[in-house]
């Protein structure tokens, strides 16, 4: 059985974008294109590969058995172009980052910033989750360097410490709290508040120094970004757990402000920048 390289990496699109729609764009192809390549690819090796529900599609048990060497194989091709590219014309090529909330969107601008001055031949691309993605991303070979607020998968990964942060309790700056400085953990407890996912590096720091998961707390919305916390937060529909780095601008608007928890001390956190184990780096990686 001889694969089409071309329709492998077609699939694998589908699969990481979880849609034919989302693959199509990511292609710059029709879906009805990348749809009817998945069929070929279905006809050849005689199964399905996807099971197709209204809002989603599922690996069947022979797509995921395509997808995890697919996968690799593509990882292959894509080092192999990429130190071709290196050898003929010195340092150039892609760097594809991932990154938690908080460090990809505050800390790895500005240091994206100075490796482009040193290599601005080298194309950066940041891709930005939780850290359980982030990590996962790494894991799969569709970043090389993740720079997230937890570690997940230990056993695949390589960390160390790239730099720190501190969370705090955020609340509107509004007649109810102006007044008050500090609140008991106890109290906090019944308080509506606003969580990330479980994937998140911020919620997995907060239960770490808590001792005990946030579903002891009154949780009356669960976000994917902490954006989107801090506007609902605005909006007054709870408080939260933040990163002092991302409400830094409100503070200074006014908009809202940080309240003590008396139990708790300083909420310091580390963030780490890992990468796949057993596996040499992209000189444009190394560099950076």
């Amino acid at each position: 059985m001889l694969l089409d390289l071309n329709l492998i990496e077609i699939f694998c699109y589908v699969v990481e974008e979880g849609s034919f729609s989302k693959a199509a764009e990511k292609l710059r192809r029709s879906q009805s294109t990348i749809s009817g390549h998945v069929r070929n690819l279905e006809s050849f090796v005689g199964t399905p590969l996807l099971d197709r529900l209204p809002r989603q599609i599922v690996l069947t048990h022979a797509g995921k058995l395509l997808y995890k060497y697919g996968r690799s194989i593509l990882n292959e091709k894509r080092s192999a172009e990429r130190e071709m590219k290196q050898l003929l014309n010195g340092e150039t090529g892609d760097l594809v980052l991932c990154g938690s909330t908080i460090p990809a969107e505050y800390l790895l601008p500005p240091i994206v910033a100075s490796f482009r001055a040193k290599f601005p031949q080298i194309k950066v691309e940041v891709r930005i989750s939780d850290s359980k993605g982030g990590c996962a991303d790494v894991v799969l070979g569709r970043a090389e360097l993740g720079f997230v607020g937890a570690i997940f998968e230990p056993d695949k990964i390589e960390s160390r410490p790239f730099g720190s942060d501190e969370l705090v309790l955020v609340v509107p700056n509004t007649a109810e709290w102006r007044n008050i400085e500090s609140i008991k953990l106890s109290e906090l407890a019944t308080t509506p508040f606003l969580a990330r996912e479980s994937g998140s590096g911020t919620r997995s720091a907060v239960e770490k120094m808590l001792g005990y998961s946030l579903e002891r707390f009154n949780i009356v919305g669960c976000f994917g970004s902490t954006g989107a916390i801090r506007e609902a937060i605005k909006a007054n529909i709870g408080v939260s757990i933040l990163s002092v780095l991302a409400v830094a601008t409100e503070m200074a608007g006014g908009l809202l402000k940080t309240v003590k928890i008396e139990d708790l001390g300083s909420m310091k956190r580390d963030f780490y920048i890992v990468n796949k184990k057993k596996q040499s780096l992209s000189p444009g990686a190394e560099a950076f």
